[in-house]
């Protein structure tokens, strides 16, 4: 009995022993495997990764404009300036022009014959092409590439003329609020600016105006509903545009799918450009720069930005 005790005493003693031993020894291991991968701070190598380079701020020589990038699940804005300050449109207003008249095929059949009015041809002359005589008969459809293409403002007129100048314009007016355009108001479907008056925000009223934003709400819904107001708008010209989207020299890979340009002496040189890139759509507007050769400079400098 008392052997046996020794023994079992013994056995104990010798696991104590042995798990003392286990454990000191797992111990001193992690102390030397820790010391070999830990290094002190200061002689710890770090490396630096490069970090991401910023674009450098664009400054663009306009008075506002936006950037809005259209992916299949969202829309970013790439680029703003002033994009709430109400400015002259020009023929930029011949995009809500051309809606009114594609969301009334009843009063506008492209095949309709329409007879140049005499107020409708001495509207202010376009210098490519597209001027109108009193009398001359010419479909809707041939009108709405004069006034997309050419910028026409006797082919405008004309269009107002189907229903009443006065109601045209109402129409195009209550559309801007159907569309959420809260800074924008048309007086005549041309964009052409009242004679011998300035621009300001005292006599907002008797401009065409809007803002970069509520355009760009313009330029969504006609994508969106209206797609062939582009696809006329980019039709290449028989007659060559000065400052128009050829001049542009966009790469192979930008598709442009449509716009307006326009240009007045208050309004200054503007521009709307709808393309598409890499299954992305852009849209870029401009308003306010120096005559028409800035609207495609500047513009240029927004695409090579936002790309």
């Amino acid at each position: 009995m008392i052997k046996g005790i020794k023994l079992l005493l013994a056995a104990f003693v010798s696991s104590v022993v042995f798990f003392l031993g286990v454990d000191i020894l797992q111990k001193n291991l992690e102390k030397f495997f820790y010391a070999q991968i830990s290094k002190p701070f200061e002689e710890m190598v770090f490396v630096n990764l490069p970090e991401k380079p910023q674009k450098p701020e664009l400054d663009l020589q306009v008075k506002s404009a936006i950037s809005i990038k259209i992916t299949p699940h969202k829309e970013k804005i790439l680029f703003q300036k002033e994009i709430e300050k109400p400015l002259p449109i020009a023929s930029l207003t011949k995009l809500m022009t051309a809606l009114i008249v594609f969301e009334d095929p009843e009063n506008y059949n492209f095949s309709k014959i329409v007879t140049i009015s005499k107020e409708a041809a001495k509207q202010e002359d376009v210098p490519e092409y597209g001027n109108l005589k009193m009398g001359e008969k010419i479909n809707i459809e041939k009108l709405l590439n004069l006034m997309l293409i050419y910028s026409s403002n006797d082919a405008a007129w004309a269009f107002s003329e189907e229903i009443g100048p006065k109601y045209f314009v109402e129409k195009m007016n209550q559309k801007t609020k159907i569309l959420g355009m809260e800074n924008t108001n048309f007086v005549n479907p041309t964009g052409l600016d009242p004679e011998n008056l300035y621009f300001n925000q005292e006599n907002l009223n008797d401009f065409n105006y809007s803002t970069v934003k509520d355009l760009a709400k313009l330029t969504k819904y006609i994508l969106n509903e209206f797609p062939l107001i582009f696809e006329i708008a980019s039709t290449k010209p028989v007659y060559p545009i000065k400052n128009g989207f050829s001049d542009l020299s966009l790469s192979q890979d930008i598709n442009i799918i449509g716009g307006k340009t326009g240009y007045t002496d208050e309004a200054g040189g503007c521009i709307i450009l709808v393309f598409e890139k890499s299954e992305n759509y852009f849209i870029n507007i401009i308003l306010g720069t120096k005559g028409t050769e800035g609207r495609i400079s500047e513009m240029k400098k927004l695409i090579d930005y936002v790309l």
